[in-house]
């Protein structure tokens, strides 16, 4: 469980080694570096990938404030320097795309490759502005005490989790963990990262994309819409785009074998688009499914 010391917190990340080039993974919020448990265990020989955990997430240490998306992005510039990874490829999952296009718009000329799953887009995300990060009644720091309090909150946050991420139904081990990350994350990096992510802008970045860009998205996705993403894709030189049929917000978790093989394909610089067939077969009858046991937690 390797740390890394930056100026104002102790940074947790795990590790894969199986060669020289760099690869950076960055979770997107409610993780931890547990979603690219999958990607590093299958790890393509030749890439040295490090996921580390964002302040407040995972193992890294709380913070009371630095939870912009300008202040992770320099988080993760520190940790690139202390590691002396000069040019490294980079990806970045739903909160951790909007860190991720931070960080490439701001360095470009270190960046070897982005790719981006279920990003936050460029444009923001304007659905968040009528969500209050205030501290009253049906705050979020509130709802979670009182949920925790009644014993329900474990089950609020799984059924959750699956609805945005209804692939997770074939894969209880991966759910499991997406559950606990969610549990640990402290309340400070959840309102932290919610007020980030309704004010944040990326679309100046775009035109610093001077490198390979992948966007992925799921067919299911219902936190992140589709039309961005593709407005985003037009945006950029040289960016390719891929759906996954019948998966959700987190493919790299969901579907983690046509993810893994989509990823080293673009890493290694090969063609994508033959691989735009990949897909599962969708659980039947999910939504009635959820439905049930949504009904029989507030039974």
């Amino acid at each position: 469980m390797p740390f890394i010391q930056l100026e104002h917190l102790n940074l947790h990340y795990e590790e894969q080694l199986k060669g020289d080039t760099p690869i950076i993974l960055l979770h997107g919020n409610f993780g931890s570096w547990h979603y690219w448990q999958p990607f590093l265990q299958n790890l393509p020989d030749g890439y040295r990938g490090y996921a580390p955990d964002f302040r407040g997430c995972g193992d890294s240490d709380v913070t009371d404030t630095g939870y912009d998306i300008h202040t992770l992005s320099q988080d993760i510039l520190a940790f690139a320097e202390q590691l002396k990874l000069n040019k490294f490829h980079l990806v970045g999952h739903s909160l951790g795309g909007a860190v991720a296009q931070e960080l490439a718009g701001t360095i470009p000329d270190r960046i070897l490759t982005l790719t981006l799953v279920a990003p936050a887009p460029a444009e923001g995300m304007p659905l968040l502005k009528n969500t209050s990060t205030s501290d009253g009644f049906f705050s979020a720091q509130n709802t979670f005490q009182f949920l925790g309090a009644i014993g329900l909150k474990r089950r609020v946050l799984s059924a959750a989790i699956k609805k945005t991420m209804p692939g997770l139904s074939n894969h209880q081990h991966y759910l499991d963990l997406a559950v606990d990350d969610a549990l640990k994350m402290d309340i400070k990096a959840f309102n932290g990262f919610l007020a980030a992510l309704k004010k944040w802008n990326g679309s100046h970045l775009l035109k610093n994309f001077s490198f390979p860009v992948l966007i992925m998205h799921g067919e299911l996705d219902s936190v992140v819409p589709l039309q961005p993403l593709k407005t985003m894709q037009q945006q950029i030189k040289d960016c390719r785009f891929h759906t996954f049929r019948h998966i959700g917000h987190s493919p790299q978790l969901e579907h983690p074998k046509a993810f893994n093989k989509l990823l080293s394909a673009f890493l290694q610089g090969n063609e994508v688009a033959s691989l735009t067939d990949i897909s599962f077969k969708k659980p039947l009858n999910l939504f009635n499914q959820l439905k049930l046991k949504l009904k029989r937690i507030f039974e």
